[in-house]
């Protein structure tokens, strides 16, 4: 439950293909069935609004009707466009998108991704750390040894400065090498800019940006940290037509961001940029700091279940 609190909700992908191996292991890719039954709740017990307006309302300390709650989604995944928004307008609830504009109309993968689905289609059993001085060797005999080395890879790669993670992806490539079989994976399939268009329809339905590359604001030099603000609204403008003012922080936890991220998305002319912390959102609260719950995701409930 909510606590009197407004919520905002943050998905994904909505997904209708069956997942293969330990592809969407973490439910990432919220099924369509639970998502289309989380929809309907909203809209027969809850009180949907947009993003933007529950930022105004609760950065102007006002109170918010009982159970407001926002929807959003980051990321490119291109079942936003194909499966969650037709839902979505089945139901007359609002949306907020957030669009990294470097992976929009190409195949590349998010980098997460590409662990997922490498250690998925691999042939190995045993695979040696791609970590430099780590000797580990990793267990990949059975899906949930999979599962578990993608998760402490992740874990420990998130902590990498870009360079550093690129050289290790580098050379767990070499390791693992990809599978052609991702031509096949639907849900790790980008938007195009078609795709993006469709999103687009304010008021109800808002695109923001989440970067250029996917990079983690607070780990950037400048120029870096400046180009993925800047460019990201850059393009989203262009190809929307659109004044871009909503943003959200890459992975969004604590570190991930500080003042002087905030201080250029200002800059840049966002009034907008929730987190990914979990928790629920009071009269008064700052709207660059704004929580989120992660449904779904590795297990989190959705927050209006009884």
């Amino acid at each position: 439950m909510t606590d009197g609190g407004s919520t905002i909700l943050l998905y994904h992908g909505v997904t209708a293909t069956p997942s293969c191996g330990i592809e969407n292991f973490s439910s990432k890719h919220l099924a369509a069935a639970e998502f289309e039954r989380q929809m309907m709740h909203l809209a027969s017990s809850c009180n949907p609004i947009t993003l933007r307006e529950m930022a105004v309302r609760l950065t102007q300390g006002e109170p918010l009707p009982p159970k407001s709650v926002a929807v959003t989604f980051d990321d490119t995944f291109r079942n936003n466009a194909t499966v969650a928004l037709p839902i979505l307008h089945r139901y007359g609830i609002p949306a907020t998108f957030f669009v990294t504009t470097g992976l929009v109309g190409t195949d590349r993968k998010f980098w997460v991704d590409r662990l997922e689905h490498a250690i998925n289609y691999t042939a190995l059993q045993k695979m040696p750390s791609p970590l430099v001085g780590d000797k580990r060797i990793f267990d990949l005999a059975t899906n949930r040894a999979r599962i578990s080395t993608v998760v402490a890879l992740k874990s420990e790669m998130k902590a990498m400065s870009v360079f550093e993670r690129e050289e290790t992806l580098a050379r767990f490539d070499e390791i693992c090498p990809s599978s052609k079989k991702s031509e096949a994976v639907i849900n790790y399939q980008n938007l195009t800019w078609e795709d993006v268009r469709r999103l687009s329809n304010p008021p109800d339905y808002e695109v923001g940006g989440h970067t250029v590359n996917h990079e983690i604001l607070s780990r950037l030099d400048d120029d870096s940290l400046r180009s993925e603000i800047y460019d990201c609204i850059r393009t989203l403008s262009e190809q929307l037509a659109l004044s871009i003012d909503l943003f959200s922080y890459p992975e969004g936890q604590e570190e991930h961001f500080n003042d002087y991220v905030i201080d250029i998305l200002k800059s840049a002319g966002i009034v907008t940029c929730p987190t990914a912390i979990d928790g629920i959102n009071y009269p008064g609260a700052d709207p660059f700091l704004l929580r989120r719950v992660m449904v779904g995701f590795m297990g989190q409930s959705f927050p209006f279940d009884a």
